[in-house]
């Protein structure tokens, strides 16, 4: 049986029950997926690696062995999450004794980001590796109230002879930025982010709602306050069913992604730009242990579709990560 028609037979088993992921309000528009670190710390995981299968509309689906890992540290927290990307593509022609056909190989280059935390689960560095040669990473400091203070960005050099371990040699700084806040209310504060010279260049002020969450942000610059940002969040309980997004960098655009929930649990995601369905993402779970297997995201406008099984490792991972 193909590892496709698997993937398919998988996602027919059932429809219920994703709860591993947890869409919140700070990583709605985040690329890298937002997990629920509960579940995580309660079920013992390690690592979540997605394998990755790529179709077109009216085409074969091909398997290029794409994935995208996850890893966790006791706390549930992602201590780092690494993707291949194809680095190139290289095709050869073998002749056989049914004429000649061509094959195609695939060169790969690991992305990674690691993340490190505090005594209090606060990011205090996360670092950046392209796979290649280039490092960055960006240090965070942090008030007595737990709101970030500063962010510094470094570019760095890796002097480890294996490069699976990161030993710093120099750093070039990047960008420095500080905040600092103004509290109007219990439910109402203002942000404002100072470049490294020290002058304001943006305020965010943030809404938050009778349990602390955020309800709405907005943010200006100062240079131009017709350039904005804003995003707000509409919750069902203790879920986020609403994301909505809205920018104008000389065009306004408009982002939105609805969360749909099925026996309590993440079902489907839809995600619009200006109004346009962007993609459509279905949660399939298992039914023995309740924890997300599989996922679909269809995109209609590059009719293309992704398929993406999900592998579990337990307990406690070997210096060789296995």
């Amino acid at each position: 049986m193909t590892k496709t028609l698997v993937l398919y037979l998988l996602l027919l088993t059932s429809i219920a029950g994703a709860q591993v992921l947890l869409p919140t309000a700070l990583t709605a528009f985040e690329p890298q997926h937002s997990f629920n670190p509960e579940i995580i710390r309660l079920r013992d995981i390690r690592r979540i690696t997605f394998e990755i299968i790529d179709k077109k509309d009216f085409e074969i689906a091909e398997d290029k062995n794409l994935t995208e890992t996850y890893e966790f540290n006791q706390e549930g927290l992602v201590s780092r999450y690494y993707y291949t990307v194809i680095a190139r593509t290289i095709q050869k022609e073998i002749t056989g004794r049914h004429g000649t056909s061509t094959t195609t190989e695939y060169v790969y280059d690991t992305v990674s980001t690691s993340f490190f935390y505090d005594g209090q689960n606060r990011v205090i560095l996360r670092r950046y590796h392209d796979g290649s040669n280039y490092y960055e990473s960006r240090y965070y400091r942090y008030n007595s109230d737990g709101q970030m203070t500063r962010e510094l960005r470094y570019r760095e050099t890796n002097v480890s002879p294996v490069k699976s371990f990161f030993i710093l040699g120099n750093q070039v700084l990047l960008s420095e930025d500080s905040f600092q806040y103004q509290n109007y209310s219990a439910k109402q504060y203002k942000c404002i982010v100072l470049n490294n010279e020290k002058r304001p260049y943006k305020e965010r002020v943030i809404n938050l709602d009778s349990i602390g969450r955020q309800k709405s942000a907005n943010e200006y610059y100062t240079a131009a306050s017709w350039l904005f940002q804003n995003y707000t969040y509409r919750y069902d309980g203790k879920r986020l069913v609403e994301a909505i997004y809205k920018a104008n960098s000389g065009v306004e655009t408009v982002m939105k992604n609805l969360y749909e929930y099925q026996e309590g649990e993440l079902y489907s995601e839809k995600q619009y730009r200006d109004n346009e369905l962007l993609r459509e993402i279905s949660y399939v779970a298992d039914r023995a242990n309740g924890l997300l297997n599989s996922f679909v995201l269809r995109d209609p406008v590059a009719r293309t579709m992704r398929i993406v099984r999900l592998r579990y490792e337990f307990g406690l991972l070997t210096k060789g990560g296995k």
